[in-house]
């Protein structure tokens, strides 16, 4: 009499070949199942390199041997190794041409810009410099344009709350300041004042 307990044989598995996506999502629930256990990373390709040409060969083999004997195998296998040096050696200096060529472009970008980031900070200094000159030239009272020469005395605009904190506010406006002329300094003729012009003048004898 066959048993009634159920059977625990799982259904039939649905083996069909993985999907790109379905293929990532099984190694990442594999990663992610124990995230404590370091993940393999696999070290970088290692450069293709080829033994050197031998410096003496002993025994000299052609392609005129027969293609059945082993002398034709050794002759390939010879010819094979020399085409592979031959191919690496181009590529090795392909590449250090190309690592040359983008090493000189490099350097002239940067020294296109410093000799660029050197001209704008000389044209920087320049001008801090012509306003540093102008700016220590004028008087500390108040500024060139508010200054004005009225009749030999000296007529300075300040605003409201300008000067020394002794003044009173209600002075504020123009104020006539002297001018005290050297000697040896040439005197000073305001624009706004007209020239006056002396003319020679005739003196007329009449005889009695």
């Amino acid at each position: 009499m066959a048993d009634p307990t159920p059977s625990t044989s799982t259904g039939p598995v649905n083996r069909h070949a993985l999907t790109a996506v379905e293929r990532q999502r099984s190694q990442l629930d594999r990663l992610l199942k124990d995230p404590v256990k370091p993940a393999f990373v696999p070290a970088p390709p290692k450069e293709k390199t080829i033994r050197p040409a031998r410096e003496m060969m002993k025994n000299v083999q052609g392609s005129s041997a027969g293609a059945g004997s082993g002398e034709f195998h050794v002759y390939k296998a010879s010819r094979r190794r020399e085409y592979e040096r031959l191919k690496l050696l181009e590529e090795t200096s392909q590449k250090e041409a190309e690592t040359a060529a983008f090493e000189r472009k490099r350097r002239e970008a940067e020294d296109l810009a410093e000799s660029k980031t050197a001209r704008n900070r000389a044209k920087r200094q320049k001008k801090k410099e012509r306003s540093k000159g102008l700016g220590g030239g004028g008087s500390t009272e108040a500024p060139i344009k508010k200054r004005r020469v009225v009749n030999g005395a000296e007529l300075v605009f300040r605003k409201p709350g300008e000067g020394s904190e002794s003044e009173n506010e209600d002075d504020a406006g123009p104020q006539v300041v002297p001018v005290v002329a050297s000697s040896t300094a040439e005197p000073e003729i305001s624009l706004d004042t007209p020239r006056i012009l002396e003319e020679p003048r005739i003196t007329i004898h009449e005889d009695d």
